[in-house]
């Protein structure tokens, strides 16, 4: 009798599933359909009036006219972008938060952070890459007559008496310098600063020796004269600036950092229609020629993906960054 019982209640589940599976779907769509209701809140992990603050309020201006919603930029600056992807985390899995995600928030500071207060897969779904952003080299103008090799010579014999400013502790910018010492013997000694602007401020007077600045950061310095680039921190050329040779090209191929770059996502959880949909919106967004026309001469690179591709990139970076940072020792508290 017992078999009997255990048979008719597997019939009985194998008819209900499809049933539960149908209505989950359908609840998935009715959603879908339904959002958005209420105004959504993109939250930013940089300072307001930067080149990521910017693109965020462009984007967020054309999204809020495809569905009808507002949404609203939040920046949280702060510990590398851990203050504002915590706060992200912590949202509920509906698709009115988005995260404006970088480099160091989704790879490189799961390992530079002892303990971050988010986990970057587990609490995000991948929504589409925004930008892509090389570093550089670029020294003080003391320092404009020399080629590349001349400036690793001038380094190397002032020792610690030269020094390198960077965006802040376990910052793209200090990965780059400490991987500099340790590739061409340089000795430079770290100088943190609250952000690029100050640091290219002391950079400019002369104050500090070199930095290894994004693209977009010094590119209209670059082109008025006031400082000058050696090199890429790339496989490949700038596409703003093809005639700057990488230093892979120059001599140095483990001198080389994959680009900065920023993506957006949206809390794990949220109903994949929705996720979908904001996918789909934002890469039609940030692929427009009205998009890229309105950045263009900025020198920041813009390229789109699908929440897999995404994701797979994330998790390889991941790996790549940590690789780099746990061979420099690099960790903040």
């Amino acid at each position: 009798m017992r078999h009997v019982r255990d048979s008719n209640n597997i019939m009985r589940l194998t008819r209900i599933f499809p049933a539960l599976v149908l209505l989950a779907v359908l609840t998935g769509r009715a959603e879908a359909q339904d959002w958005p209701a209420h105004p959504l809140h993109l939250i930013v992990p940089l300072p307001a009036g930067g080149s990521a603050d910017v693109q965020s309020r462009v984007i967020a201006a054309a999204l809020a006219a495809v569905l009808g919603q507002p949404v609203v930029v939040d920046n949280r600056p702060g510990a590398g972008g851990n203050i504002a992807a915590a706060e992200a985390a912590r949202a509920i899995p509906d698709g009115y938060t988005l995260f404006m995600a970088t480099t160091g928030t989704q790879a490189s500071n799961a390992s530079v952070y002892k303990t971050l207060g988010f986990d970057p897969v587990k609490h995000f779904a991948p929504l589409t890459t925004v930008t892509f952003n090389p570093q550089l080299i670029v020294p003080a103008p003391k320092y404009a007559n020399l080629d590349f090799g001349g400036l690793v010579a001038r380094l190397k014999e002032a020792g610690a008496a030269a020094s390198f400013g960077s965006s802040g502790n376990g910052s793209s910018t200090h990965i780059a310098g400490e991987l500099f010492n340790r590739v061409t013997g340089a000795a430079l000694v770290h100088v943190p600063y609250r952000g690029q602007g100050p640091a290219l401020n002391d950079l400019l007077a002369g104050r500090i020796d070199v930095m290894f600045p994004l693209v977009a950061d010094v590119l209209a310095l670059l082109q008025g004269g006031k400082l000058k680039a050696l090199a890429t921190i790339n496989a490949r050329r700038a596409k703003s600036l093809p005639d700057i040779p990488t230093t892979a090209e120059l001599g140095y191929p483990k001198l080389v950092l994959t680009p900065i770059w920023t993506a957006l996502y949206t809390n794990a959880g949220t109903p994949k229609p929705i996720v979908d949909r904001l996918s789909r919106e934002l890469v039609k967004i940030i692929a427009s020629p009205a998009f890229v026309g309105r950045f263009e001469g900025t020198g920041i690179e813009f390229r789109t993906s699908s929440p897999d591709e995404l994701a797979a990139f994330a998790a390889a970076e991941t790996l790549r960054w940590g690789e780099i940072v746990r061979s420099l020792n690099i960790q903040v508290e």
